[in-house]
């Protein structure tokens, strides 16, 4: 058994779900249809970025993304859940802005980088003593969605699929990646202060047309789903070259053309990883692995948590609490 970031904070949540999920491997009642998007996603940019770096090796000419893109006969489920109602529209928007950014860090390196994706890593009970640790005899593993790094510094990045926007907070408190970090530090050297670690934020919704009103124009409201490229095109369409009604300074569609920038089908942040911080998210996380080891080598019980908040949509609330009578809905 190994230990990575969700399993430790799972545990530091609570233990019986730990136990239900990492130790005796139950099958969850109910599967997200959050978590089956998430896997089928990352699929999707992970073939896509494959592709682009064969074209930087020489080895392919050409992208062919469409062979990566799921059939518009798949997941109908997750369709109806997210209102997305074209697959290749969706995930072509998505995959080159995600080029896009890409791009951009690897130029920002302004050196030679090797680019990997899905790459998994892991720190070993020897590693860990440095740290102090020397009761943890299983790793800490970990799976970067893309690593671009050279011989002294280094960019992590996430892929992040969720209706909001990461946040200054997501970086001050989450663990994945300052883990990540430290795991790219011991594996090639690499100091803390030279890794940088980002998400790239992915809306789970396809982007709207802007709506045509009664008396011919398009709707100027500047909180609509609609990217702003799309957005002028539309305005082209239905105006053509009208000297007053275009996306031109002063021009009537002008204002909402300038607020529809903030639109994107996903966003980058990156920043250099706060080493004071990633420090004392590292340790505590090394304590809940050692712990946990504690707890199984002296077989004491992974208690259950009772929080009517919390408990009453865990997937497993029918294996933990079966006295509850539970029925799950189809």
């Amino acid at each position: 058994m190994s230990h990575s970031n969700s399993s430790l904070n799972c545990f530091a949540a609570c233990m019986a779900k730990y136990e239900q999920n990492y130790i005796l491997h139950n099958q969850p009642e109910k599967i997200s249809p959050h978590l089956t998007f998430g896997v089928m996603a990352h699929e999707v940019l992970h073939k896509a970025g494959i592709q682009r770096d064969e074209i930087r090796d020489g080895v392919r000419e050409k992208t062919e993304y469409s062979q990566v893109i799921p059939s518009e006969l798949l997941y109908p489920e997750l369709k109806e859940e997210f209102q997305i109602f074209n697959w290749a529209t969706y995930f072509i928007q998505v995959i080159r802005k995600t080029e896009e950014y890409e791009n951009e860090l690897i130029k920002s390196v302004n050196a030679p980088c090797i680019v990997e994706r899905e790459l998994k890593l892991q720190l070993t009970s020897d590693q860990m003593k440095k740290y102090g640790y020397n009761n943890i005899s299983e790793p800490i593993v970990g799976i970067i969605d893309v690593l671009i790094r050279t011989k002294d510094q280094a960019i992590v990045l996430d892929y992040k699929f969720s209706s909001s926007k990461k946040t200054q907070d997501d970086f001050d408190m989450n663990s994945q990646l300052p883990l990540y970090a430290l795991l790219v530090s011991e594996t090639y050297g690499i100091p803390l202060h030279n890794i940088r670690i980002g998400y790239i934020d992915i809306p789970k919704k396809s982007f709207d047309k802007p709506a045509l009103l009664s008396n011919g124009t398009l709707s100027r409201a500047k909180t609509q789903n609609v990217l702003q490229d799309a957005y002028a095109l539309y305005v082209k369409t239905v105006h053509g070259d009208d000297p007053y009604y275009n996306c031109d300074e002063g021009g009537y569609y002008y204002e909402c053309w300038c607020a529809l920038a903030n639109n994107k089908p996903a966003y980058l942040q990156v920043q250099f990883l706060e080493v004071d911080v990633a420090k004392q998210i590292i340790d505590d996380l090394l304590k809940a692995a050692s712990f946990i080891e504690y707890m199984q080598r002296f077989k004491l019980p992974f208690l259950r948590k009772y929080d009517a908040y919390t408990c009453k949509s865990c997937e497993y609330l029918k294996q933990c609490k079966p006295w509850l009578g539970v029925t799950w809905d189809e």
